[in-house]
């Protein structure tokens, strides 16, 4: 067990502070067009601050509307001072699921940009929000607005020594939505800061690193590791705002010297079709999470890059660490072993023969969720993960499935994964997806989706059969897509891969 121990109580804005006071003229946040040192930062928070809270006044939430910029990590933190908790909405979600997760919130102001929403072509979104009552707040009027008296307060409590200790606030990320209303997952500062210490002490960081994030910060992965370690941590940051640009990426990791890079197996696929050994040179902590790490991908990666990439794993709920892989502990095929200070238990499925429902507790657990229309329900003492593993003699994870992701098919649980698995073997690609559609005979049967054209089920039943594997890994059919849809975290889009199945006329 680890001696890593932990505040009872934390504001990030503090910790933040305390690290500006030792760094001040350390350049800690970077992006195409802006660097700031710890004390630009500092006083850009302030100073915000001061003005944010004259716009909201005593309201409890903001709800952010932002991409991956310096602005809003600035905007993160004035809130965190301001004893304020944001709500951070994924600009990828569809209008109706954003309104949703106002509503959860209940959201009276939104933050956001006008340059944003106009490159981003979010005019009806922003419209929608406004027919809902909401106060949209651009950040050029916060700006605009911004008055020598501002800035002097904002320069003195910037030099003022660290005093006030500040009441822990919270973060609220949301779900996908795709079962039901967007879901809002509470996190404590101090979920936040634990899962921090709880990775570095697993991944020591020094001064010398310089992580890379283009993820954004709804997500929960780039708001940890990407926003707040950073400035709580003395490692500098790149913020880019989005994963999506394939070609840039690699080139930008060569110009920053990023050491440390953080992606999907999707998003590391295709930056691998444009990227050099020198683009990638100085990283020294790759880690794939989120998805399943391809066979493929990975010894890409090690025989064109020299590269080891490490499979980590997390959820929103756990701020979002659980386990991680490293350089000296490593096993291929694993997501690594649990994080310092978190617990495990194995519950039985009935009808899983292969594997345990996993259940987490520790410091970084959620506090809860919101649920629409509900309110607030509290954490249990236990989370439960929805994911089926195995853990070995040696502590490493192996996840065989979600539990979301079986197919209840003539009565028997048959795993998607596997399936999908089965097709890479008799096919020798991974770009296989596999979905569960209701079924009036069965119950339920899987559709095989492929971007690989001209893929025979009958090729791939002979295989089944000589495999010796229940006919019922058989999909029903095979279907041909030229791509395949990802969520904006890289992972494979199912839910939108069930839609188009269940909206094909049959």
């Amino acid at each position: 067990m680890t001696n890593l121990k932990l505040p009872d109580q934390v504001n990030l804005y503090d910790e933040m502070k305390k690290q500006a006071k030792l760094y001040p003229k350390r350049v800690i946040l970077e992006e195409s067009t802006a660097k700031l040192t710890y004390n630009q930062f500092l006083l850009s928070v302030n100073v915000l601050s001061l003005k944010i809270k004259e716009v909201t006044a005593n309201e409890e939430r903001i709800g952010f509307y932002l991409p991956n910029v310096t602005a809003q990590v600035i905007a993160l933190f004035a809130l965190f001072k301001n004893e304020q908790n944001p709500c951070l909405l994924n600009f990828s979600m569809g209008t109706q699921s954003l309104i949703d997760c106002i509503e959860t919130a209940q959201l009276q102001t939104v933050l956001t940009s006008k340059n944003f929403i106009e490159v981003a072509q979010l005019t009806s979104v922003i419209a929608e929000m406004e027919k809902k009552a909401i106060k949209i707040i651009y950040l050029e009027d916060l700006k605009d607005g911004i008055t020598s008296i501002h800035k002097i307060r904002g320069v003195i409590e910037s030099k003022l020594p660290h005093t006030k200790k500040r009441k822990q606030k919270e973060v609220i990320l949301f779900t996908s939505g795709t079962e039901s209303k967007p879901k809002g997952v509470i996190l404590t500062h101090r979920n936040i800061y634990a899962n921090i210490k709880q990775a570095l002490s697993t991944v020591p960081l020094t001064e010398k690193d310089r992580i890379f994030n283009p993820l954004p910060l709804f997500h929960a992965f780039g708001l940890t590791v990407g926003a707040v370690l950073p400035l709580i941590s003395n490692v500098k940051s790149y913020l880019y705002p989005s994963p999506l640009h394939y070609k840039e990426i690699p080139k930008l990791i060569e110009k920053d010297g990023s050491t440390v890079f953080v992606a999907t197996n999707t998003f590391f696929d295709n930056y691998a079709k444009y990227a050099t050994r020198e683009n990638l040179a100085t990283l020294r902590i790759v880690v794939s999470g989120a998805d399943n790490l391809k066979e493929t991908t990975y010894y890409k990666y090690q025989q064109n890059f020299g590269i080891t990439l490490l499979q980590g794993y997390g959820a929103t709920e756990t701020s979002p660490m659980i386990a991680l892989n490293t350089l000296k502990f490593n096993k291929y095929g694993s997501v690594g072993k649990l994080l310092p200070l978190m617990e495990s238990k194995l519950d039985k499925v009935e009808g899983i023969d292969e594997g345990y429902n996993l259940l987490l507790r520790g410091p970084n657990i959620m506090k809860g969720y919101m649920i629409h229309n509900k309110g607030f329900i509290p954490s249990s003492e236990w989370y439960n993960t929805g994911d089926i593993v195995t853990i070995d003699d040696e502590g490493y994870i192996f996840i065989i499935s979600r539990l979301k992701r079986f197919a209840k098919i003539a009565g028997e649980m048959i795993s998607l994964n596997k399936i999908e698995e089965l097709a890479l073997e008799c096919f020798g690609t991974s770009k296989f997806y596999a979905v569960n559609v209701p079924d009036q005979r069965k119950g339920e049967k899987s559709i095989l989706f492929t971007t690989v054209p001209d893929v025979s089920k009958q090729a791939f039943k002979n295989f089944i059969k000589e495999k010796k594997v229940s006919y019922l890994y058989i999909p029903n059919k095979i279907v041909f897509m030229e791509e395949v849809p990802v969520l904006q975290s890289g992972k494979t889009d199912y839910q939108t891969l069930k839609k188009v199945e269940l909206e094909e006329p049959q």
